[in-house]
Order: C-alpha cells, then sequence, then structure tokens
C-alpha cells in the first residue's frame, strides 16, 4: 500500500487514501489530522474496501503522511557518502572504527514539515542543499527492541529531505553541540507513506532506487540497501534504554551523492550550485514515489 493524507484541491477535511498510478482512492475520513488511522492501516498490512469513488491528483492536495511526527532521528547510514563528506572536510577519507560499530544519529525539528508540492522557506544562506534519504515511519512503540524485532515496529517508508544550510552548519558545528539552525528550517517528507511490502529487500532492510533532479537536471543517486546499517539495527540502536514510539521518524541520512555538498566536492560547484529561490528539487524511489518542493524566495537580510 502507498497511503497518503490529502485534501480537495480547494481546500476541505483531511481523507486517508490509496496512492494509485495518476489518483487516489479514499479508505477513511478521520475526525482528525489522520496520523493515528494512516498508521493503523498501515500496520494492519490488509489494503481497506474504498469508500469512494476515485480523484485524479490534480483535484487533490497531498498532505505530509503525518500531520505531526512524534520525533525525527537523522542517521548516518551510507559509507560512501560519510568517505566523500571526510574527504572534503577533513582530507581523508578514512571512516572512524566507531562508526561501523554504531548507527549515530541526532534529533531534529519536527514541528517544520513539509510535504510534496510544497515552497520551502528558505533560510539567510548562501549554500542551500538537500539530501536525498529515506525514512523508516514507526507504526508501534518499543523500548529494548532487538533487530530482529524491529521491523515489526515499522509502518512503512517515505522519502525524507532535510534541507541544510551549509555556511551556517560550518561555524555551529566548530563548536562541537551538531546541527541546529542549520538544519531546523525545513523537513520534508512523503509523498506517501509505503508499506514495507512496495519495495524490495526485507522490511528492515528494504532496497529500491534513489534519484534526485534539480530543475530536471539528475543529481546523483544510489541504492537504498547501499545502507551499511539497516533499519533495524538503527531501531534497536535508538530504542535502548529509551522508548521508541509510533508516529517517529528515523532518516536513513544521506546516500552516496544525494547532496549538493558531495557533487560540488567532485564534480565542481560550476556544474552542481547550490539552490536558488524557483529551483525545482525532485527526490524519487521507487516503490514510494517522487517528492517535489520548491525552494522559496530569498528572505531579507538581518542587520
Amino acid at each position: 500500500m502507498r497511503l497518503v493524507r490529502y485534501t480537495p484541491a480547494t481546500g476541505g477535511p483531511v481523507t486517508i487514501g490509496l496512492l494509485r498510478e495518476r489518483a487516489v482512492e479514499p479508505v477513511a475520513r478521520p475526525a482528525g489530522d489522520g496520523d493515528a488511522e494512516l498508521l493503523a492501516i498501515a500496520m494492519s498490512r490488509t489494503e481497506p474496501a474504498a469508500i469512494g469513488d476515485a480523484v485524479g491528483l490534480d483535484a487533490v492536495r497531498l498532505l505530509t503522511p503525518l500531520a505531526r511526527p512524534t520525533t525525527i532521528r537523522d542517521f548516518l547510514t551510507f559509507e560512501q557518502h560519510y568517505r566523500n563528506f571526510l574527504q572534503r572536510s577533513r582530507g581523508t577519507d578514512e571512516v572512524p572504527a566507531e562508526w561501523f560499530r554504531t548507527p549515530v544519529f541526532y534529533f531534529t525539528h519536527p514541528n517544520n514539515i513539509f510535504g510534496d508540492g510544497d515552497e520551502i522557506p528558505r533560510p539567510d544562506t548562501d549554500q542551500l542543499d538537500y539530501e536525498l534519504e529515506v525514512a523508516a515511519v514507526l507504526g508501534a512503540d518499543g523500548r529494548d527492541v532487538t533487530p530482529e524485532q524491529a521491523p515489526d515496529l515499522i509502518a512503512g517508508y517515505t522519502l525524507f529531505n532535510d534541507y541544510s544550510a551549509r555556511d551556517i552548519a560550518g561555524p555551529e558545528m566548530s563548536l562541537g553541540l551538531g546541527a541546529s539552525k542549520c538544519k531546523d528550517f525545513a523537513n520534508v517528507i512523503g509523498p506517501c507513506l509505503a508499506t514495507p511490502d512496495e519495495l524490495g529487500g526485507t522490511s528492515g532492510r528494504p532496497d529500491t532506487t534513489l534519484s534526485a533532479r534539480v530543475n530536471g537536471k539528475p543529481h546523483g543517486g544510489d541504492r537504498l540497501a547501499s545502507m551499511h546499517h539497516s533499519f533495524a539495527d538503527m531501531i534497536a540502536h535508538a530504542s535502548t534504554n529509551s522508548w521508541v514510539r509510533a508516529g517517529d521518524v528515523l532518516g536513513s541520512g544521506t546516500c552516496a551523492t544525494g547532496c549538493l555538498l558531495e557533487l560540488s566536492s567532485l564534480h565542481g560547484e560550476d556544474a552542481f550550485p547550490w539552490l536558488e529561490p524557483g529551483d525545482v528539487v525532485e527526490l524519487e524511489a521507487e516503490g514510494i514515489g517522487t517528492l517535489t518542493t520548491t525552494v522559496g524566495p530569498r528572505p531579507a537580510r538581518r542587520s
């Protein structure tokens, strides 16, 4: 199943539907935002009956798969991406031994959430970047979960783009506390929540083709199976001595060549410049779909 929350294009109540080729088939009309109902349908692993006629995508507005993620954790699981980052930042692609043992993550902002078709509010940055990721969305709670148990908590997968301000990141992260304002202005998820059967591989280690485009130009990509740490490993680590909850979002981290920081390092900034107002960013994963956002206007400079 590929589940979506949507409204009529002209506005109206939220409906939960099944995303078809160019249409949405309604399956539930929740009283609220629909998060709990969508997760329950996904966890049932059973496609519900339609409650009305299918509606063309041009007649609806797709919302984020979750209105209110409970938390967002973003991991660092793609080895080649990490090597490319280390080469640029430290002059060596040698990966610390601890990285192979620990699926490290940080918490990011669950309130600045955007979805397919949205315009992203651009911060005051000269180095705006996208990031091509997939995220697991949990549909059940757990604590001290083993990697073998972890797939039972996964409701499904969605594309994830945590836009980054690279020129803000450098000074911030040099202080040793991690990302803050360079990361919390736009987290994008969508266009749907795809249940694990929509992807290849296994539930805890799915596989699909990942690709990105900016203004229609191909911008790198990878396979999801290139992750060193699986989603099952990520969930197990996150739940150690701690609760993970239904509605939690766990990002894979950027795949190899899945951002401008990497591509400009490998091929030059003339070939892969930073994002500008009006740029259209498309992330695609087979089995999930395409997540499209547009960069908003440059804000007035603060004095």
